[in-house]
């Protein structure tokens, strides 16, 4: 079973235990405090019952594997990458630094705080602007060098092949071995571990069978190696290049359930090369025919969050980087009928089949991987066959042959000299791919380098002495009108360096406080540098998310700061924020929204507590928070009459509304709750339960409600079953009588609201058959933050 408590020693963090039969096997994870808690749980416990499925352990047993990490320290969630001030840019030119670098999970740049003033900031801004310059003058210092690159990609459907890797990763046509190796792998391990942990021993295997295959003589260094799941990426170079190689970093990003989960996502591995920023990436996207839309999504939330830190400063991205090599599973289709196909394959007529390929089709009307590259195919389809044969799929489903498996770059010196799938193969129902290709890299040149940056110092050093700085800047009031909830809005301020110096700018936090923004606002860059005659822009963007709603829902706070530019040896400058926030139905009080009759939108703002013109003495309690419920307050009831009770809903009104949508058209609906909404649906919808209008037509509508229906219950600052009462849940949860107790005392908002779900969900049950769902998986995955498999207390 699962104990979860708040970790009183490490604050802000969650520690989750899993218990066994014994009180000596546990295993003990801290997980950071926040919407991923659920998830994690949830597919702990999924895992479970897959390990049962599975027969690696019997059911109600202790998994066999938990003995490998008992007496061990615990499992960290959390990292938090080590921030070391910017060095010179090519500092330490010869020296190996940070292979094994922290990595960073942090899923989005929007993911951190607000910006913290950090003197020691700033010491690293000419040194940026140094780089900056030397990047634009590197053709002065720098020499190309040509080296060779084998990437690989083989889905091995969870198998362990016996058979020697060498006619895929031995290029027999060309007697020299490759400089770098990168080696992607999908599918590798399906057990219960993998999707728990994201790792296990195959990791170690496949590398192990790698080495065995390229390694025979040390002439590789494996630089990094990731698992996500069931995909692995593995990258070796050439031992003698080692010294060239810095800055090692690792991400992986999930797509999978509900847009988070590892079953499907990508794992990137990026480094520097001599003076070439090279990124790798393995992908598995989704499978199935018909879901080309779906591949597209993965694919652009791949690109979207997979990021990686970079000291002091916002981070790299996938296209960032000069050189970018992709490969994967990316389960691209051929929407032709199968007999067509295996005609038109047999007859090796590849380029009528290629002009339907999804992925070709995608790639030139520019949906996905815009500005990459793909060498010519002139090899069979690699999906899918019957393992152990080189015979296309012959069971029921009869699955279209298609090239699932593909490698494409992005870059500008790469010449590809083989693209070969690898049909010797049979293990696996996929059949291995691998390019070959040359690709330059730039090596500096110390001397000449030193010469340029002395250079560029002397010049910097010239004009920094002139005079002070001086700036123009666009405007200093931003105004935000009409923001809504989960929408992104960004203005931007051009700076423009009016002096005859280098102008160094940063924004400062105002009088005792120690962040320069409000936790809505994030600014891009917060410092920067600006040489005479030359502008900077200054991104502003303001979205307000649920830790931030609730407050200004009520009016406690208020779309409005001041931000303070400071120039370095010169002027401050003022710039105002305003915004008007539409109040929304999410994460409002389950006591408003019941004593709400209108749409939210339809109330009067409420008014945000007043700072230096209220003037409350000590004596004088501090008034509530009122809400304009429709009836006016200048109006005085008479003395007599006794106060008329407002009207009052059963439960919320924009929940009835997603309930008795999904009620009407998504009893049936396949993966109900388990498939991630539309966003720009979900923004339609959010939007129409805060005003009352109806649905429209929009694409993904039922798994788009029923995605908004979940965050409506994640928003909602006091929970369905009370933050009070979690402790007196957890204690009776095996008792029916208790139980009801325990029901009877909640207020009558949220009992109302929790036998209202249950109707529903029971309801959603008896679609079992067509939905696919199950009690284990609404209790589990969705509607709860703790559910126990063993638990059974009536209906």
């Amino acid at each position: 079973m699962f104990i979860v408590c708040i970790d009183a020693a490490k604050t802000g963090l969650l520690k989750l235990t899993w218990a066994g039969e014994s009180d000596t096997e546990e295993v003990v994870f801290e997980v950071a405090l926040g919407e991923y808690v659920q998830q994690f749980v949830q597919e702990f416990k999924a895992a479970k019952a897959v390990a049962v499925n599975e027969g690696q352990v019997t059911a109600g047993a202790t998994h066999a594997w938990i003995s490998n990490y008992i007496n061990k320290q615990p499992i960290s969630i959390v990292a938090t990458p080590e921030m070391t001030p910017v060095e010179n840019y090519f500092r330490q030119l010869n020296n190996v630094q940070n292979i094994d670098a922290p990595e960073n999970l942090m899923d989005t740049y929007m993911a951190r705080s607000a910006f913290e003033y950090n003197p020691q900031t700033l010491k690293s801004v000419k040194e940026e602007w140094i780089a900056k310059q030397l990047e634009i003058k590197k053709s002065e210092f720098t020499e190309p060098r040509t080296l060779t690159l084998l990437c690989g990609s083989w889905n091995v459907n969870g198998r362990t092949p016996k058979e020697n890797l060498a006619p895929w990763l031995i290029p027999n046509e060309h007697p020299e071995l490759p400089d770098v190796y990168a080696v992607g792998f999908q599918e590798l391990d399906l057990s219960a571990e993998a999707f728990v942990f994201n790792e296990s021993n195959r990791e170690a295997m496949w590398c192990a069978m790698i080495e065995d295959c390229i390694n025979l003589d040390k002439v590789y260094t494996k630089v990094k190696s990731k698992q996500l799941v069931g995909m692995l990426l593995c990258v070796y170079v050439k031992t003698v290049h080692i010294p060239h190689i810095r800055n090692v970093q690792a991400v992986v990003t999930g797509t999978g359930i509900m847009g988070m989960m590892g079953n499907k996502g990508g794992v990137a591995i990026r480094f520097r090369l001599f003076d070439t920023d090279l990124c790798f990436v393995n992908s598995h996207l989704a499978s199935d025919s018909g879901r080309c839309d779906r591949r597209n999504q993965d694919y652009q939330e791949v690109v979207k969050r997979t990021l990686f830190t970079m000291p002091n400063g916002p981070p790299f991205t996938i296209f960032d980087h000069d050189l970018v090599f992709w490969v994967g599973d990316l389960n691209y289709r051929i929407p032709l009928p199968d007999s067509e196909v295996k005609s038109l394959v047999k007859a090796r007529d590849y380029q009528k089949l290629l002009k339907y390929d999804e992925l070709t089709v995608e790639r030139n009307a520019k949906h996905v991987f815009v500005g990459f590259e793909e060498g010519p195919i002139d090899f069979y389809p690699t999906y899918k066959f019957d393992v152990g044969t080189d015979t296309f799929d012959s069971s029921e489903k009869q699955r279209t042959p298609a090239w699932c498996d593909r490698v494409l770059w992005k870059g500008a010196g790469v010449k590809q000299r083989t693209y070969t799938g690898h049909m010797v193969f049979r293990t696996s129902d996929h059949k291995p791919v691998s390019s070959l290709v040359d690709f330059a890299v730039q090596v500096v040149q110390p001397k000449r380098f030193a010469e340029v940056r002395q250079q560029i110092v002397r010049e910097m050093d010239k004009m920094e002495n002139e005079c002070r700085p001086d700036a123009v800047i666009s405007t200093n009031l931003a105004k935000f009108p009409d923001v809504k909830f989960m929408t992104r809005y960004t203005q931007s301020i051009v700076i423009e360096n009016s002096g005859q110096v280098i102008l160094q700018f940063r924004f400062i936090p105002k009088l005792d406080e120690k962040k320069f923004c409000k936790p809505w606002l994030r600014i891009n860059p917060p410092v920067g540098m600006i040489v005479p005659g030359e502008k900077a822009t200054v991104e502003l963007m303001l979205m307000v998310d649920a830790t931030t709603a609730a407050s200004l829902n009520t009016g406690e706070e208020r779309l409005e700061d001041i931000l303070i530019l400071h120039l370095e040896n010169g002027k401050d400058y003022f710039v105002s924020i305003t915004g008007n926030f539409l109040r929304t139905c999410f994460c409002t009080p389950l006591v408003t929204l019941v004593n709400t009759l209108r749409p939210v939108r339809d109330l009067t703002q409420p008014a945000a507590a007043s700072s230096s013109s209220d003037r409350r003495t000590k004596s004088q309690p501090p008034q509530p928070n009122l809400i304009d419920f429709g009836e006016s307050a200048s109006t005085p009831a008479a003395p007599t009459s006794k106060p008329e009770e407002p009207k009052k809903l059963h439960i919320p009104k924009e929940l009835w509304r997603m309930v008795d949508f999904l009620f009407t058209y998504g009893l049936d609906e396949d993966n109900l709750f388990a498939t991630s909404g539309n966003e720009q649906s979900m923004e339609l919808i959010r939007e129409c339960l805060d005003t009352g209008l109806p649905f429209e037509t929009m694409p993904d509508a039922v798994h788009s409600i029923s995605e908004c229906l979940i965050r409506f219950l994640e928003a909602l600052p006091d929970p369905v079953i009370p933050f009070v009462h979690y402790q007196r849940c957890l204690d009776s949860n095996s008792n029916y009588t208790l139980c009801k107790q325990v029901l009877t005392q909640l207020p009558s908002e949220h009992y109302n609201l929790f036998v209202y779900l249950m109707a529903f969900l029971r309801e959603v049950l008896s679609h079992a058959v067509t939905n696919g769902l199950s009690a284990e998986k609404l209790g589990a995955y969705l509607f709860s933050t703790e559910w126990e498999t063993s638990t059974d207390v009536g209906d």
